[in-house]
């Protein structure tokens, strides 16, 4: 699976840039605020339909603008043409081949995609959310009927929420009513538990190797999955905290509570790891994350590293890049500010590339390295 070309059109700070990219690595580089990560922005929202960073569709029409259109082709085993495009009133237009995508859902796991970005520590360290993400994530790209379980649990659990909060608010209580919303949510709810618990299983040895392979092997790292539902189903969890659902007017166990724990030599990792640990950390995790989608699918997701090498000496930037190397990751999309450390990981490591210099959302120059 490889993108061959790129089209931007009132996108974030791009007006009307095309790109022409190589099968194996794409390096964007640039000064902070050239646009470099909107490319990647715009490479996500033709895999999932939405952008990696922005809240909603219309923060990342270019100023002045009321559209904007993402423009895609992939090459597999045929080439097939992508595009996303949204006009401020309207709802947004997914279409492949020229035929339109109802649902989003529908078109997630046509286009295989991890992404690395800076905040991504954060994000992982402070948010039981974004961890949840993180899995879920994971295991759509692969598995429609957990998309669809996870889809069906969550209106399910607006709608719950939304009647406890009415019976607060009313001084009601209509236990059939409640009854016939939460019974739709066990069935669910045991299959995206049991699907975790397995996604998580088999991270770990591939995170383990990664991690090693990136740091060479100096702390010993591990990663826990938490969830009520490893030790009540999910209808007894219900039924045991009813009366504090009700106190509350919110939902207060299932699996939109579950949960990662990442440890570094047997503490908690936000409090003992260093700015390089962190980032080998989650760099780790999401390489595991994308050979779990290759596995799964038996294709090559495409992989979007922004700015990976900040924060990390060049020790570390060097095994990185070996590790891509040694594993056999598929298209490769990497920005960075510095030509001179991109080139060098790079050459080091025997890579064939093609480098775009951006500025002020326009590519003003290209090279290309190949065999």
């Amino acid at each position: 699976m490889f993108l061959t070309h790129l089209k931007l059109t009132s996108f974030r700070n791009y007006e009307d840039q095309q790109f022409d990219f190589h099968p194996d690595v794409n390096a964007l580089v640039g000064m902070n605020g050239m646009g470099k990560t909107n490319v990647l922005e715009a490479i996500y929202y033709l895999c999932f339909g939405k952008s990696y960073f922005a809240p909603g569709d219309r923060y990342v029409i270019k100023l002045n603008n009321d559209f904007f259109r993402v423009a895609g082709r992939i090459s597999e085993d045929f080439d097939k043409e992508v595009v996303v495009r949204f006009k401020t009133g309207n709802r947004k237009d997914i279409q492949v081949l020229g035929k339109k995508i109802e649902r989003i859902s529908d078109h997630i796991g046509q286009i295989l995609c991890v992404m690395i970005a800076p905040d991504d520590i954060h994000q992982l360290l402070e948010s039981s959310e974004d961890r949840r993400n993180f899995i879920n994530n994971t295991i759509v790209q692969s598995d429609k009927v957990y998309l669809e379980h996870l889809l069906q649990y969550t209106h399910l659990l607006k709608q719950r929420n939304a009647l406890l909060k009415s019976f607060i608010e009313t001084k009601t209580f209509d236990h059939h009513l409640l009854e016939a919303v939460t019974s739709g949510m066990f069935r669910p709810a045991q299959y995206i538990f049991e699907k975790r618990r397995e996604q998580i299983s088999r991270i770990i040895p591939l995170f383990n190797d990664f991690y090693k392979g990136i740091c060479g092997g100096k702390e010993l790292c591990s990663i826990d999955y938490e969830s009520k539902l490893e030790f009540q189903n999910m209808e007894d969890l219900i039924q045991d905290h009813i009366d504090k659902d009700r106190i509350l007017g919110r939902t207060s166990q299932g699996v939109h509570k579950d949960d990662l724990v990442f440890l570094i030599n047997g503490e908690p990792l936000k409090n003992y790891a260093s700015q390089g640990q962190l980032k080998s950390f989650v760099l780790a995790l999401k390489l595991a994350q994308y050979k779990i989608v290759e596995q799964s699918t038996g294709k090559k997701p495409l992989i979007l590293l922004d700015d990976i090498f900040d924060k990390l000496d060049a020790s570390r930037v060097s095994q990185l890049m070996n590790v891509l190397k040694e594993n056999h990751f598929g298209q490769i999309f990497i920005t960075d500010t510095q030509e001179a450390r991109i080139k060098k990981a790079l050459m080091e490591n025997s890579y064939n590339y093609k480098m775009f210099y951006i500025n002020q959302g326009i590519v003003v120059n290209q090279a290309t390295l190949s065999e």
